[in-house]
């Protein structure tokens, strides 16, 4: 498990100009080497030279200093980052593609000259347009607003230039006993960082650094850790540059104190609230909770997070109270269609933090966490427990999940059972005859086009005896 710790550095003045120095040549050379990687080998023999690699470029450009490992590193990640994300895009555009085609299909069964038909086959022109154009393109360093701003004039070109390159980090890698070759931590609260100079005596920044009460266990994990991952940033507040160095360390994972002796917490996460529910290990319903997500959409990254991380802490709280660990569904999250946009960046926003932040912090307390299949939670949920405890599917399908984590199957009603015998006939499954789940689809294809939205039992016989009866006098005819 990775834990990443933050202290504030306070150098002097002539150090504060030696750490500009480095966040200057640093960032050049990695807009430098992403630009080698992105436009290939023309690009780089036009500008370095056929004999060359990339490593060997950008060794020269800032004298053979060992951050170009770091530099190669982020930006292949930034690279495949942006191929996966045009993967994506291409696949979402298809079933877009795919979609609007099926509707003008519907639309021209009905009417061939119908008044929708018109939009439907410019929407599809303008995406099969926008498909065959997309492509990767270069990031812009420093996000497209803080440019924008500066091509406006509302920022100086100081303030983009510190603003952008606010950055440098060097990878942990243990060689000849040293942790990091370039950023070093030491016991006497201070930093030391490597600089671009060759000269003797001005190799190193040694700075001091802050460390709090709370940060001393965490201060001294850090000492004692093999290798660790140092990153120096610098943000303006207020006008004033401040300088942080945040550091990143393994640490080992606590063995679980809050497991599933005791029964399971159910965790249903939607776009804005997550359902939880408290079962013993038997199953049974004891306790449920709802916690909400206001205006996620709205806030700053930094206000987002943190909102965030307080939301998945009273959480991991909540199960240390019940003593038991959580259940959440495995989730995949390559969305095929669109929603609004407000609740899009909802989702975003949950997919990217909430479950990951989760993750960290149930292995950082002790608290056990399992994954299970998400499919048909919601129906079982309603079609067996609805009756039972009268709650919202969303907290019916998270008693599911917790049963499921725990290893019990729900049982398929006798009732349904018979309903499907008298009209199972004239039902085409979505599912094949192996899937433990083809049942359930089944029975909710027909309530939801028989208009079944009671699950009593009288009434579910009524309309079932209705509608064989129906059936079987249109099929005779």
């Amino acid at each position: 498990m990775i834990q990443t710790i933050k202290f504030r550095m306070y150098p002097d003045g002539i150090q504060e100009r030696k750490l500009h120095e480095i966040f200057t040549i640093y960032n050049r050379v990695k807009r430098i080497g992403y630009n080698l990687l992105f436009h290939g080998d023309d690009y780089m023999a036009a500008s370095f030279g056929e004999d060359k690699t990339i490593q060997l470029c950008l060794m020269s450009l800032c004298y053979n200093n060992p951050y170009v490992n770091t530099i190669l590193n982020d930006n292949k990640a930034k690279l495949e980052a942006q191929q996966t994300w045009l993967e994506k895009r291409r696949k979402y555009m298809k079933q877009q593609i795919k979609v609007i085609t099926k509707k003008i299909n519907a639309i021209k069964e009905k009417n061939k000259h119908g008044r929708r038909l018109k939009g439907l086959y410019a929407r599809r022109s303008s995406i099969m347009a926008k498909l065959n154009n997309l492509h990767l393109e270069p990031v812009v360093f420093g996000t497209k607003k803080l440019f924008r701003d500066r091509i406006l004039g509302k920022i100086s070109r100081e303030e983009f230039r510190i603003r952008r390159d606010s950055s440098f980090s060097c990878i942990g890698k243990k060689q000849h006993g040293v942790k990091n070759l370039n950023i070093k931590v030491l016991p006497d609260k201070t930093v030391k960082i490597r600089t671009f100079s060759k000269q003797k005596g001005r190799k190193w920044l040694i700075i001091h650094i802050s460390v709090n009460h709370v940060q001393e266990k965490w201060f001294q994990q850090i000492l004692n850790a093999d290798k660790c991952t140092v990153t120096v940033k610098r943000k303006l507040f207020k006008g004033e540059i401040r300088y942080f160095v945040h550091v990143s360390y393994e640490l080992p994972e606590p063995a679980p104190s809050y497991g599933y002796e005791h029964g399971a917490i159910g965790l249903d996460f939607n776009y804005n609230f997550i359902a939880l529910t408290n079962v013993d290990k038997n199953g049974n319903l004891l306790s449920y909770h709802n916690i909400s997500f206001g205006n996620l959409h709205s806030y700053r990254t930094d206000k987002r997070n943190l909102y965030i991380s307080y939301k998945m802490d009273k959480i991991v709280n909540y199960c240390i109270n019940k003593d038991k660990g959580i259940v959440v569904e495995d989730l995949q999250f390559n969305q095929e269609f669109s929603y609004n946009t407000k609740r899009n960046r909802k989702l975003s926003n949950m997919k990217t933090t909430a479950l990951q932040l989760l993750e960290r912090k149930c292995k950082k307390r002790g608290v056990s966490i399992r994954k299970v299949f998400p499919g048909y939670t919601s129906i079982m949920g309603r079609y067996n427990y609805s009756r039972l405890h009268n709650l919202s599917v969303h907290h019916l399908a998270s008693c599911v999940i917790a049963r499921r984590g725990l290893g019990i199957k729900e049982a398929f009603p006798s009732i349904y059972d018979w309903v499907l015998s008298q009209v199972e006939e004239f039902i085409e499954p979505h599912l094949k005859k192996g899937s433990p789940y083809r049942r359930w689809s089944m029975i909710h294809d027909l309530f939801e086009h028989s208009g079944i939205t009671s699950f009593k039992t009288a009434e579910i016989l009524k309309k079932t005896v209705l509608m064989k009866h129906v059936l079987n006098s249109v099929t005779s005819a």
